[in-house]
């Protein structure tokens, strides 16, 4: 007979066999590489190790037959000791929906900071996605705070019913339990488990456009179309994004990192309900009836009205409530852009003057965004935000233009702007619309080659740029998008500003790009272009900080040194100045 003993050890060691297959089949799996592209969020540069970037096929996991663009942003692999690194969480509307990443919030912060933190390597990381929610912040947390960065920024909350595991959404679980969310996102990670959902489930191929699919990811994410205000689901959807902020929040707290939330804002007055509620409808048009004697006397009905929309694409005031509250005990900072937007707006009530949609900001809107980030890095820094003829500003470029309001006209002719249209119809609406397009002019017939074809849009900018219909302004601006898409070509850039910098009418935009030169390579050449050209514009404060920078880098340049001593000439220090000039005449006949 088995003494007790005995039989407590056999069947204890019989327990541990799965588990002990498992370990070993996952480490096996592991060392196999086995998942390992879709369970890595960043990956080193197959061109540059010593970069990495966002791994676009991580973001998989939060989908079934889509994958979300991120945005190109390359960041050292090793942080340097003089970098700022600013990474920015959140969904399209962080990822600058319907505009290309460049002329998103999170870049224009970066333009911002750069103006003000000469002395730093700002590096922007902008992970922001269409239809993710603050499960995937949660997932990313972690992750994030491995990067170092040294704060982060957060713009999201508007998909917590129909983005990726919404409460009313068909991505993901349908259980509204939190932890069985959480734990299928965890599960993701395991290389068993991801070798599982690739058998079942083969890896989305990322259509032409569909990076930018929000047209009809919209109709194919809603579950729950109709989430009353306090039903399960509307409940449900306010208490996963608190879960899950306050441990996003808390994780980067306690890592020693600086967390700046945004309030979140949406088209109240020109965006009517749409959901079918009477009580919505009935206030939405009260609202728009009123004769305000003073600014913003509509402003509460119109709030209620969008709160009480059915159809829950703009989140609801609770939202906010838990965004405020969760910066209110000093854990993070506050940027309130719901106020910054009613503040700007023409009438008091955010509308078509803010917004190219229902909650995306226009160009002006993304701008306000930037500066209002930008202010609040600065001030948790301690720099004062002086007036500088920095550039800080970046105007779209036609190619993006056109392509933003092709990508928003498909988005408004379907679900749920257009409900009970047949997707043969809509299909055949949106097709004339990218006939007409082709037929029109250069820009507007690259953008719509861009949404039916493998076309990139560095691809576009490039053949853009050779059509004789564009002026010397449009090609400039559409050299400054190439940067982004070339952001370690240093050559390319050199041989650009080498273009632009005679011409005086386009200092402006050379200016935008030798920053930009600048802070990616920290080449002299750009520092003593900057000097040169803010010279030429009277800005002495800038070009001093900008030859300072060149001297610093090189002082035997010879572009530096004839700069540095027109420089001095010119605010009046002629014994500098000479100095100067005899260092570049001597190092002129050395060359």
């Amino acid at each position: 007979m088995i003494s007790q003993p005995r039989r407590i050890l056999f069947y204890t060691l019989a327990g541990c066999i799965p588990i002990i297959l498992i370990v070993a089949a996952e480490v096996l799996f592991r060392l196999l590489g086995v998942g390992e592209s879709t369970r890595t969020p960043f990956i080193k540069l197959q061109e540059n190790a010593d970069y990495a970037v966002f791994n676009p096929a991580y973001a998989e996991r939060y989908f079934q037959g889509f994958t979300p663009s991120v945005a190109y942003n390359p960041f050292s692999a090793q942080k340097p000791e003089n970098s700022y690194r600013i990474v920015v969480l959140g969904g399209s509307s962080t990822a600058g929906f319907p505009y290309h990443f460049y002329y998103g919030f999170p870049e224009s912060v970066g333009r911002r900071a750069q103006a003000y933190m000469t002395e730093r390597r700002i590096e922007i990381i902008n992970l922001g996605m269409t239809a993710v929610n603050s499960y995937t912040l949660w997932d990313l947390k972690k992750r994030v705070r491995d990067i170092q960065p040294d704060v982060v920024l957060i713009y999201a909350g508007h998909n917590e019913y129909y983005g990726a595991f919404g409460a009313g959404s068909n991505i993901g679980l349908s259980t509204q339990s939190i932890f069985l969310k959480r734990l299928l996102l965890k599960l993701k990670r395991t290389a068993i488990f991801t070798s599982l959902e690739q058998l079942i489930q083969p890896r989305p191929e990322l259509l032409p456009g569909e990076s930018d699919g929000e047209q009809t990811l919209m109709a194919r994410v809603v579950r729950e179309a109709v989430i009353q205000e306090g039903d399960d689901v509307f409940l449900a959807g306010i208490k996963q994004f608190e879960t899950n902020m306050r441990d996003v929040v808390t994780e980067f707290s306690d890592a020693g990192i600086p967390v700046i939330i945004g309030t979140l804002t949406s088209n109240t007055q020109d965006q009517a309900p749409l959901g079918k509620l009477d009580e919505a409808q009935t206030l939405f048009e009260t609202a728009q009836s009123m004769s305000c004697e003073y600014r913003g006397c509509s402003r509460e009905s119109f709030i209620r009205a969008k709160d009480l929309d059915e159809i829950r694409f703009r989140a609801p005031s609770e939202i906010n409530s838990i965004i405020r509250s969760m910066t209110s005990d000093g854990e993070a900072i506050l940027v309130d852009v719901e106020q910054l937007f009613e503040n700007e707006s023409l009438t008091g009530v955010p509308g078509s003057d803010l917004f190219i949609d229902h909650l995306h900001p226009n160009q002006k809107g993304l701008e306000l965004m930037g500066a209002a980030f930008a202010s609040a890095i600065l001030e948790h820094e301690n720099i004062k935000a002086e007036p500088t003829a920095w550039p800080t500003e970046m105007k779209l470029d036609p190619l993006a233009a056109s392509h933003a309001n092709l990508l928003v006209e498909r988005l408004l002719m379907d679900y749920p702007f257009i409900q009970g249209r047949s997707p043969d119809v809509t299909a055949r609406l949106s097709d004339s619309l990218v006939a007409r397009l082709k037929s029109g002019k250069k820009t507007d017939s690259l953008s719509a080659t861009i949404v039916t074809s493998p076309l990139t849009v560095s691809e576009a900018l490039f053949e853009a740029i050779q059509s004789s219909e564009i002026t010397p302004q449009e090609r400039a601006q559409m050299y400054e998008a190439l940067f982004y898409w070339r952001p370690l070509a240093i050559d390319y850039m050199k041989q650009t500003v080498a273009q632009q910098v005679t011409e005086p009418l386009l200092d402006s935009l050379t200016t935008r790009l030798a920053v930009y030169g600048a802070n990616k390579t920290n080449d002299v050449y750009f520092w003593n272009v900057l000097g040169a050209v803010f010279l030429r514009q009277n800005h002495f404060q800038e070009a001093d900080r900008s030859l300072a920078k060149a001297e610093a880098i090189d002082s035997t340049s010879t572009a530096m040194l004839f700069n540095r001593a027109k420089y001095y000439l010119t605010v009046g220090d002629t014994l500098t100045a000479q100095s100067y000039f005899s260092r570049y005449q001597e190092k002129s006949t050395q060359n």
